[in-house]
């Protein structure tokens, strides 16, 4: 955990800038590609010695894990370097091949690990094997991105100087945004304890995962959007429409699925004992893990579409545009969680989530619309609206079933559904495949 705030810092931002510069220059992509990876090298053995040194100033911690540290910190620089190439391929839209490289990498860490276990290896032996299997991440991504450019270290002042200025505000906001994201735990802890922690944990780890879902899929948009945009092609609008009638697909039934599913889903991930345990009580309820997590399903729900305006600023180059409103709201987040968790504890910390996400996504949509000349329309609401309360009907018919099983059911009946009264059919399935092959 130490060391992954750290590698935010190796990456500044440099995954996204060469993703957009790539996708929007056929020309000179290998130089850009070479002076990136030459950036995140520099900057990855300067902050990763820096994160083991301090590591080993702290009086907390102990011997084993300072070294584990400068052990793992060895391992992420090669992760680091590795997702140069992991934005290569997503700007081919191969991404195929990360997951190759990506897979036999953690295979070899897996296979490494349940053997030095039983031959009964040190912890230090145990770390080792992530800085080989991590390595060999690297090099197979390197076989697979020698189709497209010759990896050499080379330096170019012009390109240096364009792309940290271009960094610069997304490693700001992805720090202010890991702060955004985990204040409140922080607060909670120092405030309440471990068992309002342990409550709120559950359904923030769910929201945690499932946030992930419009992440990927803007990420394989994101080069799409980039060649539209600076190539002037009058296909951004549809593109644009596209994602955001995909995500309005996915996001609908993942809001009501929480919902209905709160309680099964928190007896699958953390046990019974979660189901019932609160020590909030608000106008009569009992706050227990499973209703805080139908409070978040909101937030999650905002962070469906936030995603898309926060790529949109990106590929216009307004990233910086960004940094100004997520201080505000970060700021307005901490405020509001000091002076509202010492009374209502957890149920404060999800309230002031939804409500920061909200302001997030408005925030954003005026941002992206000043910035850019687009009209969204909403006719896929009603059906996809229809579909979720069909599904949802059968998901609180099926609660008391395994809830894989129930989970499945619902996304059966809802595509079913989806199918019939043509949400999707063969023509917008057609219209996504083709939108990506000329991308």
């Amino acid at each position: 955990t130490y060391v992954s705030f750290w590698a935010i810092l190796a990456d500044f931002g440099f995954f996204w800038v060469l993703v957009r510069e790539i996708s929007k220059s056929a020309t000179n992509q290998e130089e850009i590609f070479n002076n990136i990876i030459t950036l995140k090298s520099i900057f990855g053995v300067v902050v990763f010695i820096l994160c083991s040194l301090l590591g080993f100033l702290i009086p907390q911690y102990s011997w084993t894990v300072k070294l584990g540290i400068a052990i793992i910190s060895a391992s992420w620089f090669w992760m680091s370097l590795n997702s140069t190439y992991v934005g290569l391929f997503q700007s081919k839209l191969e991404m195929y091949k990360a997951v190759i490289a990506e897979v036999l990498g953690r295979a070899a860490i897996l296979i490494g690990v349940l053997f030095l276990i039983k031959i009964n290896t040190s912890l230090y032996g145990i770390l080792w094997v992530y800085i080989f299997g991590n390595l060999l991440n690297f090099l197979i991504s390197l076989y697979f991105g020698s189709k497209y450019v010759k990896f050499r270290f080379t330096y170019n002042l012009k390109i240096w100087k364009y792309v940290l200025k271009e960094s610069l505000p997304l490693v700001i906001l992805n720090f202010i945004g890991l702060i955004h994201f985990r204040i409140d735990t922080i607060i909670l802890s120092v405030m309440k304890g471990s068992l309002d922690v342990g409550i709120y944990g559950v359904p923030s780890k769910i929201l945690e995962i499932v946030i992930l879902i419009p992440g990927i899929f803007m990420g394989n948009v994101f080069p799409i959007l980039t060649n539209y945009y600076h190539s002037k092609d009058k296909r951004l609008s549809e593109a644009i429409q596209k994602s955001f009638d995909f995500l309005t697909i996915i996001a609908m039934p993942v809001l009501v699925g929480l919902i209905v599913l709160s309680w099964p889903l928190v007896d699958f991930i953390a046990g019974k004992e979660y189901l019932n345990t609160s020590t909030i009580n608000f106008l009569g309820l009992d706050f227990s893990a499973p209703r805080i997590l139908t409070i978040l399903a909101i937030s999650i729900f905002a962070s469906f579409f936030l995603t898309i305006f926060s790529n949109l600023l990106t590929v216009m180059e307004k990233q910086s545009k960004q940094v100004l409103p997520i201080i505000v709201i970060t700021v307005v987040n901490i405020i509001l969680n000091i002076i509202l968790i010492p009374r209502y504890s957890y149920l404060a910390a999800a309230m002031v989530n939804v409500f920061t996400g909200t302001v997030m996504l408005v925030w954003w949509n005026h941002l992206t619309h000043k910035y850019l000349d687009y009209k969204l329309n909403y006719k896929i609401f009603p059906k996809v609206i229809f579909a979720t309360l069909i599904m949802g009907a059968v998901l609180y018919a099926s609660r008391s079933m395994n809830v894989l099983i129930a989970i499945i059911l619902g996304i059966i009946v809802y595509f079913a559904v989806g199918y019939f009264i043509k949400i999707f059919d063969k023509e917008m399935l057609s219209k996504i495949i083709a939108l990506r092959k000329e991308g």
